[in-house]
């Protein structure tokens, strides 16, 4: 560093020696003052030594003037040295330039001659040239005449000799000869034409017009090389034929080849074969696997001819259209929407599900396949809003096979509610028509479930494969699909309404009547079903596949509510079950009705047997407890279930009850005159009694349950019996074979109550009350008889 310091320092100071000797510009002053009296100001010209001193003097102590002695000594001996070594170097310098100065002055002194010598040749030369060009004037100017003259005659004998060369060219089929011949002569044929060129004019513009012909038919033509047929356009447009017409003529030669191409559309072959071998007809090897084994006979589909007809005629016919009128490009555009409008008409026709069996499979080929020829044809034709058209084309296709899968489900749910009717069951077969109403039911469930979820999982594959074609409207999808179930439960639960409806309905036709009862109870457990199990298993797989949604905004409705789905099949549900337990207890009621109302009880004679009305009664009771008891689970266990003997014990105490009546009536006719104060107590204490009885609870809470919907149906039942009691009048045979049906109801109906026996018991008790009530002779059977007549009914019956 200290040996690169001094270096810089040497520098310095041979550039300060320099400007001292050389003197300095006014440029390469500082640009800040700087005080005369300080050592920075030694070179300045007005720089004052006698105040340096004194300023040194002054503000130096002694070691320090000596050390600056001792410094500006060494700068002096410096100094000197460095102008001996300038003074040297300047010195070889002005050798040099003296040597070169007296080398110059010997080179100059011959080129003076030479000059002189140069001056006098070029003045020779010059008065030669002058005295030739002065000779050949005269001749030049015949001879450029002359010239002028021989190419004029040429251009008239060439004006004369056009048709005979045109004639040459049209026959060896030379057109370019022939136009090349022809615009050469055609600014004179324009100028002198009506002249004695007339004749040629006319006939060489009727060989032109015989090659402009010719040259368009090559341009329609497609056997003809593209090449040969770019250049017949080159020519016209040399002749000055108008562009519009050559595009009018060649749109006008080939739209019409086209658009029939697009009219013929003929009916879908069925299934998988028909619609592949109509879009697979790319000959890619993963196509040709695709189609393997399909049978190349059979007919061709609309979309076969699309695309294997239009597709590739139209592709080649703009490809040649491009390469002819690269610069008419708007004119392609305008031709080629009416042919596309007409194409998507067609697509979207071949592309319209299949009745029954909308297939996922064929319409994700089927768009994969339009998106790829739509992009074929959108490199030829940019600008005629082919990606919104095939967009619209694919939305809708897929919105109609959407709608279609939703409704071939509604149609196979629909389909599932159908329970066979009983037939005349032999022995082998009752247990088989017993289970109908079962195997219906599962039927539906699993229909309404496992359908549903593989229609989602069917929508979640077109999805998954043709996720770019929807990715401009996959909210709107995720909202179709939604709103399908929206719309399916809707309309699932309206046919439920309507279904039940017509059963009620069909209540009066004995053949239907069956089938149509059990299908109410069907549909009730359906909707139960549907609003505990289906709604929340498809929401959860909604939830998981179709994520999104919600194209309307958040402002809107969203596309699929479970919670209302699931309120309204609640609803109907209950509502179901309830006419299903009123349309049983009616029928049974009618059959009671017809039962108290047909006989005339004032007549009526001593009772032999159970009437034929109780057998009924059970049967119809027992025919329900069969449909019940397939679809229904059983409920709470018997709270008040009574042993034998404990039911022994309680007919014991109704025998009784009725024993001490009957002793009370017969005291009464010994005493006639104490009849009615008797018959008074009598009614108060039964009166009294009821008040402690425990009350039967007719209208309760309905559940979907055997025990609930029985103990309610028998209940309807025998408080329909007890108010048709109570409008009649009863003799004492009447009285007594109210009793003797009761009994017997009694004992089978306990056994069809599963939550509380003496519901039967209550509802039989005020059946005979009512009875005896209605009686003008009330005087009970005794126990033993009625017993004897009970037994007597069970062993006919076994």
């Amino acid at each position: 560093m200290a040996g690169t310091e001094e270096m810089d320092e040497k520098a310095k100071r041979m550039r300060a020696l320099l400007s001292s000797f050389y003197g300095e510009d006014a440029g390469s002053q500082p640009a800040t003052p700087v005080r005369r009296d300080t050592l920075q100001g030694i070179n300045m010209p007005d720089f004052d030594s006698d105040r340096y001193i004194q300023s040194l003097l002054r503000r130096t102590p002694l070691e320090g003037l000596l050390q600056k002695h001792v410094e500006m000594a060494a700068e002096i001996k410096n100094l000197d040295s460095d102008m001996q070594m300038l003074v040297y170097e300047n010195y070889n310098k002005f050798i040099s330039a003296t040597d070169t100065i007296r080398r110059m002055k010997e080179n100059v002194a011959g080129i003076e001659s030479n000059m002189d010598q140069l001056l006098e040749t070029v003045t020779a030369v010059r008065a030669k040239s002058d005295s030739i060009n002065s000779s050949l004037c005269e001749r030049r100017e015949k001879i450029e005449e002359l010239n002028g003259t021989r190419s004029l005659l040429r251009k008239i004998q060439f004006i004369f000799d056009l048709p005979k060369r045109l004639r040459a060219c049209l026959k060896s089929q030379e057109y370019a000869k022939a136009v090349k011949y022809y615009m050469g002569a055609f600014p004179i044929l324009k100028a002198y034409g009506n002249t004695s060129f007339a004749a040629c004019r006319e006939e060489s513009e009727q060989i032109i017009d015989t090659v402009s012909h010719n040259l368009q038919a090559q341009v329609a033509d497609n056997s003809i090389a593209l090449e040969t047929r770019a250049e017949a356009v080159k020519l016209l447009r040399q002749l000055q034929y108008p562009v519009d017409k050559m595009v009018e003529s060649y749109i006008s030669t080939h739209w019409p080849r086209l658009m029939a191409a697009l009219q013929v559309v003929e009916p879908e072959t069925p299934g998988l074969v028909g619609r592949l071998q109509g879009w697979f007809k790319s000959g890619t090897k993963k196509l040709e696997e695709q189609t393997e084994g399909l049978d190349p006979t059979s007919p061709r589909t609309s979309m076969e001819v699309l695309n294997k007809d239009f597709i590739a005629d139209f592709t080649q016919t703009a490809i040649t259209y491009r390469a002819l009128f690269p610069e008419e490009d708007e004119r392609l555009t305008e031709a080629a929407l009416k042919l596309f409008n007409e194409y998507f008409a067609n697509v979207q026709k071949s592309l319209q599900p299949k009745t029954g069996n909308p297939s996922i499979m064929e319409l994700t080929a089927a768009l994969n396949i339009l998106s790829q020829d739509t992009g074929v044809l959108l490199k030829l034709v940019p600008d005629a809003g082919l990606p919104e058209m095939t967009e619209r084309a694919i939305e809708k296709a897929i919105q109609q096979h959407v709608v279609a899968m939703f409704s071939d489900l509604y149609n196979r749910i629909t389909g599932s509610l159908v329970i066979q009717e009983p037939a005349s069951t032999k022995d082998g077969e009752e247990a088989k028509n017993q289970k109908a109403l079962r195997a219906a039911l599962d039927n539906a469930k699993r229909v309404i479930l496992f359908d549903s979820v593989e229609l989602l999982r069917d929508l979640r594959d077109l999805l998954e494969k043709c996720g770019g074609l929807l990715e401009t409207w996959r909210d709107s999808y995720v909202d179709l699909v939604q709103g399908g179930f929206q719309e399916l439960f809707t309309k699932l639960n309206n046919h439920f309404i309507h279904i039940s409806s017509s059963s009620q309905d069909q209540l009066i036709s004995s053949k239907s009547q069956t089938a149509s009862q059990g299908l109410v109870l069907m549909l009730a457990l359906l909707s139960v079903y549907i609003q505990q199990t289906a709604v929340p298993k498809i929401t959860e797989v909604i939830g998981a596949s179709f994520v999104g949604g919600g194209a309307m905004g958040f402002e809107a409705r969203p596309a699929f509510v479970p919670s209302e789905v699931c309120r309204i099949f609640y609803a109907s549900g209950e509502k179901f079950l309830h006419e299903y337990i009123d349309t049983q207890a009616r029928k049974v009621s009618i059959l009671i009705r017809k039962s108290v109302e047909t006989p005339n009880w004032l007549k009526y004679k001593e009772p032999r047997d159970v009437r034929m009305f109780a057998d009924l009664l059970l049967q119809e009771v027992t025919r329900v407890q069969l449909e019940v008891e397939q679809v229904l689970d059983q409920g709470s266990n018997r709270s008040h279930r009574r042993t034998d003997s404990a039911g022994s014990g309680g007919s014991s105490r109704s025998n009784a009850a009725s024993m001490r009546e009957s002793s009370n009536m017969r005291e009464a006719g010994n005493h006639r005159g104490s009849f009615t104060a008797r018959a008074r107590s009598r009614l108060l204490e039964r009166d009294v009694a009821k008040l402690f009885k425990q009350k039967v609870e007719l209208f309760t809470k309905i559940e979907f349950t055997q025990a609930s919907v029985m103990s309610t149906i028998i209940k309807m039942c025998l408080k329909t019996f007890q108010e048709c009691v109570r409008l009649q009048t009863f003799n004492r045979s009447g009285y007594n074979q109210i009793q003797v049906d009761a009994l017997y109801l009694r004992d089978n109906l306990r056994e069809k109550v599963f939550d509380n026996e003496t519901v039967v018991d209550s509802l039989l008790d005020e059946v005979c009350s009512a009875a005896a009530d209605r009686c003008i002779d009330p005087v009970p059977l005794e126990t033993a008889i009625l017993d004897r007549l009970i037994e007597a009914k069970k062993a006919k019956g076994s």
